[in-house]
């Protein structure tokens, strides 16, 4: 496994155009990370996983949150806890509408993170992405921490047909969707305000694009291999 490193953020992926991640032909940043103009940090990993099917990734991120210790053996070194608010009414794929709560450190000192997982369509990208012959599965959602109160970044997991496995797109843009975690009415209030380069540089630390760049793959890398065994073991009986 290796990282690549800092990037020229002219090669970086516009969350606006997210769509491009669902052609599998090279885009010009798959692994690396940079800063962009507006404060905002992107990171790109492109992890294989020969012997992983999308049925495998779904049935995965709706049953490791169900207890913490199989979050743990994800990433042992970096993994330390989990738990889940289900979905409020069921969507096409268990995990969409699902709230985790991880509690991990990716390199820059341990966080209570929130991940809201979405459908891709209420993500941003096209309502058919999942019919593309290329994609076999679609992860996305925000990402925030729970102590901090506030969401701060978007996440994307695109699982590309690869042979009789899949190709990982991971994607994040760190700082991109600034919002504090309150009703409403009052969540909206400044939100402008808050997605400025000034406040971005303020809520993440600048040390976060690379560190979490090693992350995703290590720990992609840990699920390629020990995915298939788990589906396996455990799928049959939910």
């Amino acid at each position: 496994m290796s990282v690549a490193g800092a990037a020229d953020p002219a090669t970086a992926l516009p969350l606006s155009q997210i769509d491009r991640l669902l052609d599998p032909a090279p885009l010009p940043l798959e692994d690396g990370w940079c800063r962009l103009e507006d404060g905002v940090q992107f990171v790109a990993v492109r992890t294989e996983m020969p012997a992983v099917s999308g049925e495998m990734v779904d049935w995965w991120f709706d049953w490791h949150p169900r207890d913490p210790a199989r979050y743990r053996q994800w990433h042992p070194r970096a993994h330390f806890d989990n738990s889940l608010e289900p979905p409020p009414r069921p969507g096409a794929k268990r995990h969409w509408g699902a709230i985790h709560h991880p509690v991990e450190d990716v390199g820059t000192g341990t966080v209570h993170a929130r991940i809201e997982f979405l459908a891709p369509s209420e993500f941003g990208f096209g309502g058919d992405a999942l019919d593309e012959p290329a994609v076999a599965t679609i992860v996305c959602g925000l990402v925030g921490d729970d102590r901090k109160r506030v969401r701060h970044s978007a996440m994307a997991h695109v699982f590309l047909r690869d042979g009789e496995g899949v190709v990982l797109r991971s994607r994040f843009w760190l700082g991109a969707r600034i919002r504090p975690y309150l009703p409403a009415p009052l969540a909206g209030l400044g939100e402008a305000a808050l997605n400025r380069r000034a406040f971005r540089n303020l809520t993440l630390p600048r040390d976060l694009p690379p560190a979490l760049a090693r992350h995703c793959a290590e720990e992609y890398a840990n699920l390629a291999s020990l995915l298939p065994r788990l589906y396996g073991e455990h799928a049959a009986s939910g």
